[in-house]
């Protein structure tokens, strides 16, 4: 991973305090998430469908080890699963290790998502911006359709710094090649790095991606992106935001070298009410005059601060020069964490 040769500093610094210091304490966590929901969902001009739907839930062990001079090592692994079967998804959401130091931050690798320490640098500031219909999965996600947040990705190297005066930054490098005979791990490969700023008033984020191919690019692959987003804190239990962002290609004559893309909402919160409302608007890249548009609304009722019930809407136009794909859905579910 020549590529992140800059990051070797911060691991031999992070690795320092450990010579000569015996390990002072170990912990092990069992924890997990059951998201279900009963959908009733229209693709285009197709009969409607009602479904028990499974939300993202996930059974995930973790642990530190302390290792003295505010050294910690950290390790996860967190399994997708299917709650409406018990079937298991067919890879792991994460699966890390690595070390954590109090002044100089976490340093991990493995397979990274925005769950595992350090975090993911795009997918991690949108969840800080935005407020997600539940669980920005199944037919609310729009991490992955608008933004293209890059969260879960394999082979990786990740960094993340500790607050400095309500600032932080993370970064992370991953190999995307098939590692095989023909095709080295390294073959292809991506860099993603954020900063934030949080105080009481506001709070913003900053995010560049970029990914680079022996021998260039194929046609309409990802290239680069930049993202920004800020949210109003200081209103209190009002608190509205704003999200933008550019994803370059390599793009043909038919297609778009630039896709931009924006998600404007707001959340109010009462007592254990919270209402969100979000409008959002991709263009589509592999057509010169289409965009893909979202629209939200969402009500969640926190019992516990383990357990909510949750309804939401959401109508997406998938391609707005294409009838026959448009999205309209709406469903009442739960959601317990343990």
């Amino acid at each position: 991973m020549k590529k992140a040769i800059w990051l070797l500093p911060t691991s031999a610094a992070l690795a320092a305090g450990v010579c000569g210091t015996p390990a002072a304490a170990q912990s092990t966590q069992l924890y997990g998430s059951i998201r279900l929901a009963i959908n009733h969902v229209k693709v285009g001009q197709q009969s409607s469908t009602t479904e028990m739907a499974d939300n993202a839930s996930r059974l995930g062990f973790k642990g530190t080890e302390s290792l003295g001079n505010g050294l910690t090592a950290v390790w996860g692994m967190e399994y997708g699963l299917n709650a409406t079967t018990g079937a298991q998804t067919s890879q792991l959401r994460n699966s890390y290790v690595g070390l954590r130091h109090a002044s100089l931050g976490s340093l991990v690798a493995g397979r990274l998502d925005s769950a595992a320490v350090g975090g993911s640098p795009l997918y991690s500031q949108l969840g800080a911006i935005v407020s997600y219909a539940p669980n920005d999965a199944g037919l609310t996600a729009i991490g992955t359709t608008i933004a293209n947040a890059r969260n879960r990705v394999s082979n990786a190297l990740g960094y993340m710094s500790p607050d400095w005066a309500g600032w932080s930054f993370r970064a992370r490098y991953y190999q995307r090649g098939e590692n095989t005979a023909t095709t080295s791990q390294d073959d292809a490969s991506s860099f993603d790095m954020g900063v934030q700023y949080n105080n009481k008033l506001v709070r913003a984020a900053l995010g560049y991606g970029k990914d680079k191919r022996k021998g260039g690019l194929e046609n309409n692959e990802f290239d680069a992106k930049w993202q920004a987003g800020l949210r109003l804190l200081a209103l209190g239990d009002f608190q509205p935001y704003v999200f933008y962002g550019r994803d370059s290609y390599r793009a043909t004559t038919s297609t778009r070298r630039h896709v931009n893309y924006w998600i404007v909402g707001a959340r109010y919160s009462i007592g254990p009410h919270a209402i969100t409302a979000n409008t959002a608007e991709r263009e589509v890249q592999n057509s010169l005059s289409s965009e893909r548009r979202r629209y939200q609304l969402s009500y969640v009722y926190t019992l516990t601060k383990r357990t909510q019930l949750q309804a939401y809407y959401d109508r997406d136009s998938v391609d707005s020069s294409r009838d026959n794909v448009r999205i309209n859905g709406f469903g009442a579910g739960i959601l317990h964490n343990f």
